[in-house]
């Protein structure tokens, strides 16, 4: 398991745009995907399920992701989140 956390900086925070983006990186791997806010936990997968989480700008959070891709998911997670939801190969 490999849990990291994070605070969102970008302007509008995890917002429909910046979500959806979050969740079609999460869709690439195998590995079951959590976020977690406070004692809220969403499926990354799941776009409802992280616009629930309510995760503005300055939210801290994490991010846990279990399974057999688990090293990538975190490297592709990170990548997405540290370049402003904007997708970097």
């Amino acid at each position: 398991m490999i849990e990291r956390e994070f605070i969102i900086n970008n302007e509008i925070g995890l917002h429909a745009g910046a979500a959806a983006k979050f969740t079609q990186v999460a869709g690439n791997y195998k590995s079951e995907i959590r976020l977690i806010k406070n004692s809220k936990i969403g499926n990354a997968k799941s776009l409802l399920s992280v616009l629930v989480l309510g995760i503005f700008k300055g939210s801290r959070f994490k991010v846990q992701i279990v399974g057999s891709d688990e090293l990538e998911a975190a490297s592709g997670i990170t990548r997405l989140i540290e370049n402003g939801f904007e997708f970097v190969e």
